[in-house]
């Protein structure tokens, strides 16, 4: 039998039941789509990525993508695939900065030099404190969507601001 002749549900897990709960937008007749491992992938295409990003960094967050249009299958995952595409930032910052300071002080250095958006230090200090709580061993959160989204959108931007194409 070769990989083809496999159904879905033989190939893939079948959907965390709280994702098959929500919508994954509206179509073009305002009909709400559902969501969908295709519709969770699709969003991660909409946070910016230049090809100028080192790829240390920019593998980070190639894998935060993956983990984040996985929580389909495990809603678990998405605060994961934020404290992922945290690191991802914590090595640009790093790289940028020519520093080895501890991700809070990359994060006052960034913003004291102007090289993250005005209003982005909320979202990497709460992306921050997920993932130590992550690596230091507490019970990960549960994100929701409109939680996960912005974390994601916003260390994918600043990335991409600190290496623009």
């Amino acid at each position: 039998m070769t990989p083809t002749s496999f159904s879905p549900s033989e190939v893939w897990p079948e959907p965390d039941a709280r994702m098959t709960n929500m919508i994954a937008g509206f179509d073009e007749h305002k009909r709400p789509r559902p969501m969908s491992y295709a519709a969770m992938e699709e969003l991660t295409n909409t946070w910016p990525l230049t090809a100028a990003t080192p790829a240390g960094p920019a593998e980070r967050l190639l894998v935060a993508r993956d983990m984040f249009a996985l929580a389909y299958y495990c809603y678990e995952m998405l605060p994961i695939a934020g404290a992922w595409a945290l690191m991802g930032v914590e090595g640009a910052l790093r790289l940028r900065l020519e520093s080895t300071a501890p991700l809070a002080k990359l994060i006052e250095m960034a913003r004291d030099r102007d090289l993250i958006p005005e209003g982005s230090e909320g979202a990497l200090q709460a992306g921050r404190e997920i993932r130590n709580r992550l690596v230091h061993g507490e019970t990960p959160p549960v994100w929701s969507l409109g939680m996960a989204d912005p974390v994601m959108r916003t260390c994918h931007a600043i990335v991409a601001e600190l290496f623009p194409d």
